[in-house]
């Protein structure tokens, strides 16, 4: 495991809160997945955020590590 996927994968927590989603975003999405699981049955529902969950990682990920790779450029623009 590289040093970069240990600092992400470590416990680390922001001093900041993080953002929730407005009410009424929360809503649509509490009656999409009461859609989804009254139409498909539970074991859809769970395939579906299983696959949700992998997803997110996998960009999580990615995201981190751009935004330290740009911040690494910056640090070493201002040595210049």
């Amino acid at each position: 495991m590289s040093i970069l996927q240990e600092i992400y994968e470590s416990d680390y927590h922001p001093m900041w809160e993080l953002e929730k989603l407005p009410p009424d975003l929360e809503k649509k999405r509490k009656a999409f997945y009461a859609d989804l699981t009254a139409i498909g049955g539970e074991a859809l529902f769970q395939r579906h955020w299983d696959f949700l969950c992998e997803m997110e990682r996998f960009t999580d990920y990615t995201n981190f590590r751009q935004g330290v790779r740009l911040g690494l450029y910056l640090m070493l623009e201002l040595q210049q």
